[in-house]
This record gives C-alpha cells, sequence and structure tokens, in this order.
C-alpha cells in the first residue's frame, strides 16, 4: 500500500471514529432523557416532535404515515437541536467564535437562520427577517379570516393586533427594508386583512405617536417587549375594545402608579443574547410589576398541569426567573409560569367586565394576558404551535365574547405552525 493509502485509511479511520463518538454521544443523551435527567439538557428553545395529528377517524394506512412522519420528524429535530445546544464545551467554543467575530469585524447576518442576528448601533440584538411573497402573506391572511368567521358564527366580536417587532417601522435606517422585512409583511398582511374587512389595531403606530426611544421598549437581547411596555399596550388594548366595542374599562387598573417594581439586575439573557454570548453582550435587566390593588385569580395551565388560585404571584414562575444559568432562564416566559403551553386561563374572582376574552397569539401576548385579566372575567391565550385540537373547535365550544388574532411582525412567515387553526 502506498503512502497516500496509508493517509487514505487513517482519514477514513479518524472520521468513522468521530462519527461514533457523535451516535454514542446521542444515545447516552437519549438515555439520560429516559432516565428523567431533563434538566441536565434544558434546551433554549422548544423542540417540536410532529407534524400531524393522528385522529381516531383516520384509516390504517393515515395512521401509520403520520406516525412513521412524526417520528422522523422528531428524531430529525432532537439531533440538530442536542447536537447543536448540548455539544460539550459548546458555550466556549461559541463565545470565543464570537470573540474572534468581533476582533476582525465579521458581522454577518443569514436572514433564515434561526434567531439570526443583527448588531444595531447602540447595543440592542435584533433579528433579521426576510421578505415574504405575496402568496405567503395572502395564505396567512386567508387562515386569519377563517378564524374571523368562526368566531363571528359563535357569537364573537374578532379583530387583528399587530404587535410590534424590535425593528422600528419609523426609523433603523439600513436596518428596517433593507437587512430586516417584518414590517413589511406586517404591512402586507394588514394591508389582505383589511382587505377581507377585518378591523386591525396597529401597536407600531400607538408606538410611534407615544415612545421617542423605540429600543428601549425591548430587551437589549431579545425581541419581546418588557413587562411595563406591556402594561402600557393593554391599556391601548382596552381603549380600542371600549371605542369599538362599547367594552368599558377601569383605566386605573393600568396605571403605572398603581404597580410596585422588582428590579432584577443582570438577570436575562434573551434568546439572542444567548446567541451572540456573553462575550458580545451583557444580560438584561429585568423589570418584574406587582399591583398595589388587592387581586384574586384562578389560574391554569394545559401542559405544566398548574391549577392555583390566589393573588397576582400566582401567574409568575420564579423558579425560572431565578434559574441557576443565564444561559438556560427564561425570564420572559416565566412572567405566565414558564408559558409554553396551549392553552392557559386566567379567571378574575374580583371582576366587574362579565366578558370572556380569548388571544390567538403568539409569546408576546404573554403579559398582555395577564393584565387584561384585572379586567375582565376570563382571559385565555392559545397558541397554534402547542395547542392541541382544533383552535377553531375551541372556539366553537366556549364562545368567548372577544376573540383577538395578535401576532409580531416577526413571525409573519411562509409555513409556521402558529398559523395552523385547524
Amino acid at each position: 500500500m502506498g503512502k497516500e493509502g496509508r493517509v487514505e485509511k487513517i482519514i477514513t479511520r479518524i472520521i468513522l471514529g468521530i462519527m461514533v463518538v457523535f451516535l454514542l454521544l446521542i444515545l447516552a443523551v437519549f438515555i439520560a432523557i429516559k432516565s428523567g435527567a431533563t434538566e441536565l439538557f434544558k434546551m433554549d428553545r422548544s423542540i417540536e416532535t410532529k407534524v400531524y395529528d393522528i385522529k381516531a377517524e383516520d384509516d390504517a394506512f393515515a395512521k401509520i404515515y403520520k406516525g412513521y412522519s412524526n417520528g422522523i420528524y422528531a428524531a430529525k429535530n432532537y439531533t440538530e437541536a442536542y447536537s447543536n445546544d448540548l455539544l460539550l464545551g459548546r458555550t466556549a467554543l461559541v463565545e470565543n467564535e464570537v470573540r474572534y467575530k468581533n476582533l476582525i469585524g465579521w458581522k454577518l447576518f443569514a436572514p433564515t437562520e434561526y434567531n439570526s442576528i443583527l448588531y444595531l448601533d447602540n447595543g440592542y440584538l435584533a433579528g433579521a427577517n426576510k421578505k415574504e411573497s405575496s402568496e405567503t402573506i395572502g395564505n396567512i391572511a386567508t387562515k386569519i379570516k377563517s378564524l374571523k368567521d368562526v368566531s363571528e358564527e359563535a357569537g364573537a366580536k374578532f379583530f387583528y393586533l399587530q404587535t410590534p417587532g424590535n425593528i422600528d417601522k419609523f426609523g433603523d435606517e439600513g436596518i428596517n427594508r433593507v437587512k430586516d422585512f417584518a414590517n413589511d409583511n406586517a404591512d402586507a398582511l394588514i394591508a389582505d386583512l383589511k382587505d377581507y374587512g377585518i378591523q386591525c389595531l396597529d401597536l407600531r403606530d400607538n408606538i410611534e405617536a407615544t415612545f421617542e426611544d423605540y429600543h428601549s421598549l425591548f430587551f437589549r437581547t431579545d425581541h419581546h417587549w418588557r413587562q411595563p411596555v406591556a402594561l402600557w399596550a393593554t391599556n391601548e388594548l382596552c381603549s380600542y375594545m371600549e371605542e369599538q366595542y362599547g367594552l368599558e374599562y377601569d383605566e386605573t387598573l393600568y396605571d403605572p402608579d398603581q404597580y410596585e417594581m422588582e428590579f432584577l439586575e443582570k438577570n436575562y439573557l434573551g434568546s439572542l443574547g444567548r446567541k451572540a454570548t456573553l462575550a458580545a453582550t451583557d444580560p438584561d435587566d429585568f423589570e418584574i410589576l406587582h399591583p398595589k390593588f388587592a387581586t384574586e385569580l384562578h389560574f391554569t395551565q394545559d401542559r405544566e398541569d398548574i391549577d392555583r388560585t390566589g393573588p397576582w404571584e400566582v401567574l409568575y414562575d420564579y423558579d425560572e426567573i431565578n434559574y441557576d444559568g443565564i444561559y438556560w432562564r427564561e425570564c420572559f416566559l416565566g412572567l405566565l409560569s414558564y408559558y409554553g403551553t396551549g392553552r392557559c386561563t386566567i379567571e378574575n374572582k374580583n371582576a366587574e367586565r362579565p366578558e370572556t376574552v380569548l388571544l390567538v397569539a403568539d409569546s408576546l401576548c404573554i403579559p398582555v394576558t395577564a393584565f387584561l385579566s384585572l379586567n375582565y372575567e376570563k382571559v385565555e391565550l392559545l397558541d397554534g404551535r402547542y395547542f392541541e385540537g382544533s383552535i377553531k373547535d375551541y372556539i366553537r365550544e366556549s364562545k368567548p365574547d372577544v376573540v383577538i388574532s395578535s401576532y409580531t411582525t416577526t413571525v409573519i412567515e411562509e409555513g409556521y405552525s402558529i398559523f395552523d387553526f385547524k
């Protein structure tokens, strides 16, 4: 055997050895999780495990096909997630990679990449969204229109609430409509919805008329808005419902002076910050509001099997907010007991308004749901990514008084399961 052959053989053995070690690592992770060691493998995002719901009325072939497809989909997602996020020494490797990129001034972005990063001039991070086609926007609008039809058939008032992304529609020159097209996508969606006769409240306009510093409404390291901003947004939302539908509300419930603020210094590293790592950014300060007035709420959540009654604080998950390990701490989700479930319900024992309000929405409405519950008898939040069943059927059965469809600009994209209302 010649020298080239021996080198080729050695390289082949090295590659095979790496593959074997990788497969053994995946197997070890799988065994550990099945043994209950889930805290060792906490992800910074949930892992989707199915593309099809298997129904009792499906024939045998359909059940086999759906089960097989779900199995392949879950295996692929688990493999990608654990190899990316739980690779031994991954955090140190990524931090060093970021330091090197910063050193050479190489800050590229990939619009289609999960949690892609744009570095804004004032230290804030943002995601990059590609421009969606008119066909994609039209498909999303049609789905929301179908939700409107079902809601109105069930006797509910329906409207669309556009929440903001962390790129300013009226600013961020060089970013907005250049590197990020989330606002363009939202504008196109609202135009299509209005063509369907759907009423729309666009909070980006309210923000432009109210605030001077757009970015300060958001965390520096995350795409979510801060809880005090959500309090303001809830007041805007209630004002809109009073104006459009005559639903009176107590404006004093959304007065910032009616709340004590708990301030946790450098306690939150958002999803964008976790990707940029501490080599490129610092954790955010995290604010938690506590009403000064008496509250009594009954809070339930499907996936975590939560059912508790008490003051406002029953909504919070301090285990998550204070989780040991900044890279795994999900403070924002902790504002509604780590909301990553299909449905949560808040019933207000002291409510003066008898209405039931249902939000079919994304995570930006987590604190909005909580604050709305201070005014109405029952408020629910459904997320199409996690709700097991038909949102449309749920509306038909529960018959809420108001249905609000709400999405931030950053989720308006092709093929996203959050718009699956079944």
